[in-house]
């Protein structure tokens, strides 16, 4: 497993700052009953080995970063 350090990301940073640069994918709901919607970061992934970045948003408030190679 690599290590990957995205600063262009904050937990808790609001869904306005990227909305331009997301592509929803689904919504799901967590085992406490919580609803997150799902995007795919579409913006520039160049300067990172990545392959995919999926954001978890809960009342468009950013909860999870998800990094798929």
């Amino acid at each position: 497993m690599e290590n990957i350090i995205l600063t262009q990301f904050t937990i808790g940073e609001e869904f306005a700052i990227h909305e331009l640069e997301l592509e929803y994918n689904e919504t799901k709901t967590d085992k406490n009953g919580v609803d997150y919607d799902y995007y795919r970061y579409i913006g520039d992934l160049n300067s990172i080995k990545v392959k995919k970045i999926m954001l978890a948003y809960n009342c468009d408030v950013l909860r999870g970063v998800f990094c798929f190679s």
